[in-house]
């Protein structure tokens, strides 16, 4: 995705860059880290109401804008997909529990995957919580 703006990459997406689109996703964007929708809720810049986020938050996943994670409470979390990221790649997250910056950890390996056919997986949400590097330095 190289460093579009997000009009450009809701355009890329045909999809009609409103005021409210363009600052969610700016938002995630410009920060390395998973957002709960009441984080969101508070730190967005324009007015916008949960529901607004909430559907905003679901298209951008539907067009792989956006990854869900979900934490050790079962509370879901939107981050941007940035250029590492891919739908045929399967790898896990890892959440700074000091900075709260989410860092992508290698793939998973592809024995791992294939023993994973044989189910009818949905979703799969990988998120570990620790101490980034550059926190623990």
């Amino acid at each position: 995705m190289g460093k579009k703006s997000a009009s450009d990459l809701l355009k890329l997406h045909a999809q009609r860059p409103t005021d409210k689109r363009v600052a969610l996703l700016e938002l995630l964007m410009e920060r390395p880290k998973a957002f709960a929708l009441s984080d969101l809720e508070k730190t967005i810049s324009i007015p916008i109401d949960r529901v607004t986020i909430y559907r905003t938050l679901h298209m951008f996943e539907s067009i792989g804008l956006v990854t869900k994670v979900v934490d050790h409470k079962g509370t879901c979390q939107y981050m941007f997909n940035c250029d590492n990221h891919s739908e045929l790649s399967a790898h896990p997250h890892l959440q700074c529990k000091k900075c709260g910056k989410v860092v992508c950890l290698p793939c998973l390996p592809n024995e791992y995957l294939d023993r994973l056919k044989k189910y009818e997986i949905e979703e799969m949400y990988f998120l570990m919580e620790g101490t980034c590097t550059e926190c623990s330095n």
